[in-house]
This record gives C-alpha cells, sequence and structure tokens, in this order.
C-alpha cells in the first residue's frame, strides 16, 4: 500500500518502493521528481475524516519570508538549495552560465558537457539552467542518474524519467507532459505531430475526446504498459535507444514548431554512471550505442535519418542485431526507427560529469563542447557566507553577530562547495546555543 509523505525541500509525494528495511524510500513527488530519500527525513501524511468543524489556530502561522529562509536553511544542512529558490542562491558561476544560455540556441550543435569535482556546484549550476530555461520559453527535464537504479543501458527508463520531469511555462504558470500533449491536440497544426508513430496515437485519441489514465502510462513508459493492444510497444531492451531518441526529438520538434517553445532542454545529473568499471562488457556497449544515438540526436546529425531511409542496415557478425552502415549505431531488431525524427530536433542536453580519462577518449564526448567547473573565487565564498547568515536570522529569529563572519570564514573548509555550506549552517547552529563560546573554541 503506498503511503503519502512530505519533505521539507522536495514538498509533498508518495512512496512507491523501499530498501534497506526501509531505511530508505523511493518517492514520487508532486512536481515530478522521482528520488530515494531517507526514512528519517519525511514526514508520513495520514488522512482523516473531518468529522467536526476544525477549531480556530490560536498561534500565528510562520509569515511567508520566515518559512522561506527557513526552508532555505534546512536544505543547507544538506548541502543544497531548494529548486525554487536556487537563482538566488548561486555565486561566481556567471561565466559558466553565460556560455551554456549562449549555446543553447545553436541548433547544430545540442550537446555539452559540464565537468567538476564531487561538490564543485554541477547539481547546483544544472537547476539554475532549469530555472533559467523555464523562464525563458523552453521545456524543460532534469534526471539525476545513477549506475544502479538509472544506468544508461535501460533506455526505456531513462526516457520515463525524464517524461516525468517533464515541465513548460505558459502564462506563469508550469505545466507537465500531459497538458503540453493536450496543448497541442488543441492547435490548428496538431496533425503536423500525426505522422509521428508514437505521440500521433496521443493526438489522434486526445482530438477524438479520448483522454485515458491508460493511454498516458503507456507513452510515459509505464514498466506495465510495454504492450498497449494495437499501439506501437515501448520495449524494454537495452538494444532499443532509437525508440526513445525518435519520440523525445519528436517532442522537441513540437514544443519548436507547434507550441512555439524555444525547444526542449534535457539536464542529466550524475552523469558519472559512463564510467566503465559499473557494467558487464554487453551493458557498457549499450550505454554508449545510447550515448551515441543521443547526442546524434541532439546534435541534428542527418545520417540518422538517411540509414533508415535508404534501408542502409548491416547485421553484426558476433551482437547480431541490426546496425547502421553509416552511424555504427545498433538499432531496436523489432522496430528500426530513426534516433532522429525531424530535422532539427529542438532538443538541447546539458550533461554533467565528473572528470573521466573515458571523457577524453571516446566519442561522442571528445568532441562536443565542454565547460570545465573552476574552483569558486573567495570573494564568492566570502559573499555565500555573509547571505547565509542574513537567511539564518530571518529564519530563526536570531541575530548573527556580522563582525564574527571573517573568523568563521577561515575555520570552515573550503574545498568543497557542498561542504561549505553545510559547515556554516552547523557553526551558526553553534553559536545560537553556545554564545558565550569562542568560535575558535566551537569550530576547532
Amino acid at each position: 500500500m503506498s503511503q503519502l509523505i512530505e519533505h521539507i525541500i522536495y514538498g509533498k509525494g508518495e512512496v512507491i518502493e523501499r530498501r534497506y528495511r526501509g531505511f530508505e524510500l523511493r518517492v514520487k513527488f508532486n512536481n515530478g521528481l522521482l528520488r530515494w530519500i531517507r526514512r528519517e527525513e519525511v514526514r508520513f501524511l495520514i488522512e482523516k475524516t473531518v468529522l467536526s468543524k476544525p477549531e480556530v489556530l490560536k498561534h500565528r502561522i510562520m509569515p511567508k519570508e520566515q518559512y522561506k529562509a527557513r526552508q532555505m536553511i534546512e536544505a543547507f544542512r544538506l548541502g543544497i538549495v531548494p529548486h525554487e529558490h536556487v537563482e538566488d542562491f548561486t555565486f561566481g558561476r556567471d561565466v559558466e552560465i553565460e556560455g551554456i544560455k549562449n549555446r543553447l540556441n545553436q541548433a547544430k550543435e545540442g550537446s555539452q558537457v559540464l565537468i567538476g569535482g564531487y561538490g564543485s556546484g554541477k547539481t547546483h549550476l544544472l537547476e539554475h539552467i532549469y530555472a533559467t530555461a523555464l523562464k525563458n520559453n523552453w521545456a524543460v527535464s532534469l534526471v539525476e542518474l545513477s549506475a544502479n537504479e538509472l544506468p544508461f543501458y535501460k533506455p526505456k527508463r531513462i526516457y520515463e524519467a525524464i517524461i516525468n520531469s517533464f515541465r513548460f511555462q505558459k502564462e506563469g504558470h508550469q505545466y507537465d507532459f500531459r497538458e503540453f500533449m493536450r496543448s497541442i491536440a488543441r492547435t490548428e497544426d496538431s496533425y503536423k505531430l500525426e505522422e509521428h508513430l508514437y505521440l500521433g496515437e496521443i493526438i489522434r485519441k486526445l482530438r477524438s475526446g479520448e483522454d485515458k489514465e491508460y493511454l498516458w502510462e503507456w507513452i510515459e513508459g509505464y514498466p506495465s504498459w510495454e504492450y498497449l493492444g494495437g499501439y506501437p510497444r515501448m520495449y524494454d531492451k537495452a538494444t532499443c535507444a532509437n525508440i526513445y531518441c525518435y519520440i523525445l526529438s519528436g517532442i522537441g520538434w513540437a514544443a519548436r514548431n507547434i507550441i512555439g517553445l524555444d525547444g526542449f532542454v534535457i539536464l542529466l545529473d550524475e552523469a558519472e554512471s559512463v564510467e566503465p568499471y559499473w557494467f558487464s562488457y554487453y551493458q557498457n556497449n549499450k550505454v554508449w550505442n545510447f550515448l551515441k544515438g543521443f547526442v546524434s540526436m541532439t546534435n541534428n546529425d542527418e545520417r540518422l535519418r538517411r540509414e533508415v531511409n535508404e534501408n542502409n542496415f548491416y547485421k553484426h557478425k558476433i551482437y547480431r542485431g541490426y546496425w547502421g552502415h553509416e552511424t555504427k549505431l545498433q538499432y531496436c531488431g523489432y522496430s528500426r526507427l530513426p534516433f532522429l525524427w525531424e530535422n532539427p530536433s529542438g532538443v538541447e542536453t546539458v550533461f554533467a560529469f565528473v572528470p573521466h580519462q573515458v571523457l577524453d577518449s571516446r566519442a561522442p564526448f571528445n568532441t562536443i563542447p565542454r565547460i570545465k567547473i573552476e574552483r569558486i573565487e573567495e570573494k564568492f565564498l566570502r559573499e555565500m557566507l555573509e547571505r547565509a547568515s542574513l537567511i539564518y536570522e530571518q529564519a530563526y529569529n536570531t541575530p548573527i553577530n556580522q563582525e564574527l563572519l571573517p573568523r568563521i570564514y577561515e575555520l570552515l573548509p573550503r574545498d568543497n562547495i557542498r561542504i561549505f555550506i553545510k559547515a556554516a549552517v552547523e557553526a551558526f547552529d553553534l553559536l545560537l546555543f553556545h554564545p558565550d563560546r569562542r568560535v575558535e573554541e566551537l569550530l576547532r
């Protein structure tokens, strides 16, 4: 039986899976995120029938600005920033952000890579791009990858996660993938998508008045709906990367050419799961088949369409299956759809990697643009500490002696941004509960 929970950072959601004897919970949050969360970090919600009129609250509700500050501080304790406040707490990354924004509109090169060590701020930077792109007329998805839970050799699961986190903005409100497809069906140009083998099925059903849950679960890649009678199958095979790149390219094309968005940005975090020691030889081959096809799709490689139109395939002597003569990509044996539906696809992607030699030696990552996240300058760390202190004051209605900040700064670890901000909040806590003790004594 599923349970409803609430997390101070990610909000409300539903528990869909447990592991480690219930110590960790896999939660599908109402905002579309799907994450593993420690049980102790959530509050379980119990629905009760209201039998009588509730009493009027006697205590004052926390003011909105104080609640926002409290939310931010509790996130800082984990070394992160809440999604909705990420633009208000970004320091020293103007060059990286501007470089990524400038490349988003280059239709011929739709992939780029962020390179940075653990705790360098890659995730924070991706979330800043997410918020900025959403406000600037892009559809966006942000997916946190994992070599165990969400590896690249499982293209259907990657696709499901992308669709699950899909958002676009219209008239100041955010909407999900379902509303995106409904918006297309309401336009006069919806017929342009009917030729798409998968998305066309949804458009025809919506235009005829059908809006059934099982149809959405099928196109969204739910595991229980691989096969739906009368519809093309959503194969859960490592060799079927072409199908899911085909669908994603259709979504990007429709976003730009029917809805009027600038395109579809896919942000892939924790992408160090390309490191070969995580996988078997077979799995590793499928990882790179997906990545090469996916990057080629975002880069609008016309060979992807040409080799399918010309039926230019060969059968591999060792791995069997069908392979493209021009691209050397493996195609699903059940459905040789092109990785790219229309050119340009309208899909852009940003990967976040830790440094690894495979990125320098193997295609496609040895050829696509990359942005290295440099160590943040000291002046920005000091600014971050000062801002955090002001937020802490607002959150707990307690003053922090600003004259102590230079001494606190010198005692904090500064090589890792995530640890720095966690340590800063712990320092403020110690000052709050031990006002009579020296900073050096508390933080030694």
